[in-house]
């Protein structure tokens, strides 16, 4: 009797001070946090819980982005979005987040959202992704982009980035398991924050247990292709015959970064896959997304499709003689046309906190250092200041010398598809040569029709990083014919 007593008591006791635990933290990020005075709702600056609520349950999962916008609404530019971060709906201020050349660190709990927390993309600390990048820049330089824009295909990233190329439209569904991984590793970003420690617990399942689920099978399946081919450049008859057939030309992302400078610790077969997988996740996914929306927007305007054929079929008569990606540079309506699909389609809607050593100073408020601090594409391309009428898609707004809401900046400097700064997206280059080639190509050679598809098959509902419509969407099918 007694011992039951001492462990009800035990229980009692550990339970008492647990809740005073929780409701001392509780008071302090409510009342004595440096954050306190920043506007923004009481639950979310007493838990984090908020946060998760709104990833990984709220209509699926997802959602925080969209509400971080009804609660700029409510509470002003300057939101509070959690206990310790800051999120600011402000196109003027967005360059002071993401400058050119700060020592600004991300985030470190986004390293694992895809579980390769070594890739340069994940990296958290400045110092350690600045030397990482310089690595992999040398593989997206615009020479080497535009010296193999002519074999650009759907393909393409993967080719580029490790020499293969999958077969997308020979599986009936068009659901390959190079498709399927990446819609895995998208849809798992949010688990993968919220819950850390759920990565490492993936990785110590056995293979053949993973292989098995729906979820992680296809996932395993990429990455064993990966490490076989990462194996066979640390085979030594594989260096010798590299050496003597040097291509940087066609050299794959593994082989430039193998002839970098990097130190043999950041030369691993990890960190290698890590890079892999970060490179073609997202070349691949964003291109796809942001080509769909572009489709379905032009497709759905035939005003707009009109004026595009006219120009390509002005440009290039022959439609056998596609035009080289500098040349189709020239082209104004098709430029404002991916320019205006980049800002509608957002390339990323997922906020991307930085860290600054030193004090921000916003408004009225000065914003401690250490605070993560972020602002979004979401926000920046739908503000109506910079962007009227931000739902329209609507090519001319990209024609001609136009300004931003400032009267200073171009326009174009709120296009921030591809981010701003140090960090900004290493494959933009890469992405508008596919986005250039790929579209003429299609356009000048085959005459399109949507089939029984709506703006809701690919509006933005879902934030899995990259923005992704409700998922009863069908994407965006099409008739096709020759070009008459």
């Amino acid at each position: 009797m007694s011992i039951s007593l001492s462990v009800l008591s035990w229980i009692s006791y550990t339970a008492l001070a647990g809740g005073l635990y929780l409701l001392g933290l509780v008071i302090h990020r409510l009342y004595l946090s440096p954050l306190r005075h920043f506007p923004g709702p009481k639950l979310a600056a007493a838990t984090q819980w908020y946060v998760t609520y709104y990833e990984m349950w709220y209509r699926g999962g997802g959602m925080f982005t969209r509400h971080i916008k009804e609660l700029h609404a409510k509470y002003g530019p300057i939101v509070r979005i959690n206990p310790w971060e800051l999120h600011i709906d402000d196109p003027e201020f967005y360059e002071t987040i993401y400058p050119p050349s700060a020592s600004f660190d991300k985030l470190s709990v986004f390293e694992n959202r895809f579980g390769i927390p070594t890739a340069a993309f994940s990296t958290a600390a400045h110092a350690v992704h600045k030397k990482r990048r310089a690595a992999l820049s040398l593989f997206f330089t615009k020479s080497r982009i535009q010296a193999r824009s002519p074999s650009y295909s759907s393909s393409l990233t993967r080719s580029l980035a490790y020499g293969d190329e999958p077969s997308f439209i020979n599986t009936p569904t068009w659901q390959t398991p190079f498709v399927c991984a990446m819609d895995a590793l998208v849809k798992s970003i949010h688990l993968n924050c919220q819950f850390p420690f759920m990565v490492p617990l993936a990785n110590a399942i056995p293979e053949w247990i993973l292989l098995k689920t729906p979820s992680f099978g296809p996932v395993v399946q990429f990455r064993r292709s990966l490490d076989e081919r990462i194996r066979r450049l640390f085979d030594p008859e594989e260096k010798r015959q590299a050496a003597e057939e040097p291509s940087y030309k066609n050299a794959t992302v593994f082989e430039v970064l193998l002839a970098s400078s990097l130190p043999p610790e950041e030369l691993t077969q990890t960190r290698l896959q890590h890079e892999a997988v970060s490179i073609v996740g997202a070349g691949f996914d964003t291109t796809r997304e942001m080509l769909a929306t572009i489709a379905y927007h032009v497709l759905a305007n035939p005003e707009t499709y009109r004026k595009l054929r006219d120009e390509l079929h002005t440009a290039i008569p022959d439609p056998s003689q596609i035009l080289t990606w500098a040349e189709l540079q020239q082209l104004p309506y098709l430029s404002a046309w991916i320019e205006e699909g980049l800002r509608i389609g957002f390339g990323t809607v997922q906020r991307s906190p930085r860290i600054s050593p030193t004090p921000f100073i916003y408004g009225k408020y000065t914003i401690p250092p250490g605070t993560p601090i972020s602002e979004d594409t979401y926000h920046m391309h739908t503000n109506e200041h910079v962007f009227p009428d931000p739902k329209t898609y609507r090519p001319e707004r990209w024609l001609g010398n136009l300004r931003g809401s400032d009267g200073v900046k171009q326009l174009s400097r709120y296009n921030v598809a591809f981010g701003r700064g140090g960090r900004m997206c290493l494959g933009m280059q890469l992405a508008y040569a596919a986005m250039y080639m790929m579209i003429t190509t299609l356009i000048r050679r085959f005459d399109f029709e949507l089939f029984e598809t709506t703006c809701e098959d690919v509006e933005f509902y879902y934030d899995w990083l990259v923005p992704h419509a409700q998922l009863n969407s069908k994407g965006v099918p099409v008739l096709v014919e020759m070009a008459s």
